[in-house]
Formats: C-alpha cells, sequence, structure tokens
C-alpha cells in the first residue's frame, strides 16, 4: 500500500508569503483600495483570483485583473532571491529515504513552482506536482489535495498534508488526509489547530526532528 506526504510550497517549503503580502498590498493600493497587510497574510495560500475575491468581494474582471497583474510585476522578480524555510530540502529528501512518497500541491503555476521546489534542494525527492494549471478549484477546496492523491496514487488514510496556513487544513480536512502544519508562514498555533491540523511544528526542521513522533510517524511505522 503506498504511503506518502503531500506538501504546500509557499510559507511550507520556501520564505514567500510576505513578499506575497507586499507584492499584494501595492497590487490593491494601485487599484484605489485600502487593504490591510494583516488581511491579506490571512488569505495567502489561495489561488490569484480566489484571493482577490475573499478580500474584496465587489471586485470586477478588469480590477481583479489589475490587481493580479501587479502582484506578477513585483513578485516574480523576486523568486531568485527566496530562501528555503530551514530544513525544508532535508525533510523532503529524509521522507523519500525512508519509503514515503512525496507530492506537492500548489496553487502557484507550474514553472514557478518547479523552480520553488528547486530551491529548497530536494527537487529529486518530489515524485509529482500538482500546480494551478491542474485544478479549477484552490485550498481551502480540497481539489488540490485529492488531485494530489490522484496523482501519486495515494489512498487518503495513508496520506498526510503538510502545509503553513489554515487553508491548507481545511484543505486536507476535507479530502479526508491528516494535516500536519508549521508556522513558517506566520500562522499561529491556536488558528492551525482550529482548522484540522493535527500537530504544529515551528518549520521543516523541527518537523523532521520530531517527524517518528508525529501523524507521519504512523505511516512510517505501518
Amino acid at each position: 500500500m503506498r504511503r506518502g506526504v503531500i506538501f504546500d510550497i509557499d510559507g511550507t517549503l520556501v520564505d514567500t508569503n510576505y513578499l506575497h503580502v507586499t507584492a499584494w498590498w501595492e497590487g490593491f493600493r494601485r487599484q484605489g483600495r485600502d487593504v490591510l497587510m494583516v488581511d491579506i497574510h490571512g488569505a495567502i495560500g489561495r489561488a490569484d483570483r480566489d484571493l482577490i475575491d475573499y478580500l474584496l468581494p465587489d471586485v470586477s474582471d478588469e480590477e481583479a485583473q489589475a490587481i493580479s497583474d501587479t502582484h506578477a510585476e513585483l513578485y516574480k522578480p523576486r523568486i531568485d532571491e527566496v530562501r528555503p524555510v530551514p530544513g525544508a530540502g532535508e525533510l523532503l529528501q529524509a521522507l523519500s529515504d525512508r519509503g514515503l512518497l512525496v507530492v506537492v500541491a500548489t496553487s502557484a503555476p507550474k514553472d514557478e513552482a518547479e523552480r520553488l521546489i528547486g530551491i529548497t534542494g530536494g527537487q529529486d525527492a518530489v515524485s509529482a506536482l500538482v500546480h494551478s494549471g491542474d485544478v479549477d478549484k484552490s485550498k481551502p477546496h480540497p481539489e488540490p489535495v485529492r488531485q494530489a492523491l490522484d496523482k501519486s496514487g495515494l489512498p487518503p488514510n495513508n496520506a498526510i498534508m503538510v502545509g503553513d496556513s489554515v487553508w491548507d487544513a481545511l484543505a486536507a480536512r476535507a479530502a479526508k488526509v491528516g494535516c500536519v502544519a508549521l508556522r513558517s508562514g506566520g500562522i499561529d498555533t491556536g488558528s492551525l489547530l482550529e482548522a484540522g491540523a493535527e500537530a504544529v511544528y515551528k518549520d521543516c526542521r523541527d518537523l523532521l526532528y520530531h517527524v517518528d513522533e508525529t501523524p507521519i510517524g504512523r505511516l512510517l511505522q505501518d
């Protein structure tokens, strides 16, 4: 029976969340929209249009496109400056070495997702990638997690989601997959647990150090 771990990217494997926040903030500002950074931060993890609709329910298609274009204009040139979350590549490789499938499910486009995975140094451990082009809906909808299960052949009871946002935890719960959350994206422990995470760790390095004590450890012991 296949067993594996499904990873989010932004805030989970790479330290990008606050770069996204400032780029989105500027996009809203240029359209005359005053959106607090703390609210933008709470929406990170949703796909572009879903994030905009969540924060601005009255937004027009034209305005949303302008906001999204500004975000891309400001964020994409900085991808090469991005650094991995501590322990990210080591965690991916360690889980693969111990016989688990490592899958990534993200709302990022394919080319961006592959660049970010490469930044971790753990790209050789990743057996499947679900990106924005593979799905119609983003987290917290379960479709990205379900697609990750389908691509990898993992049954829900033999998979664990690792993410940094409440949207990751909610998507995992809706897909009937367990979830371990990380605080590396800036979300507090209480919010992550309330959304459905079974356990919360500081970052990938902390999770790797404690992995046998986590829900992932159950997969390694079966």
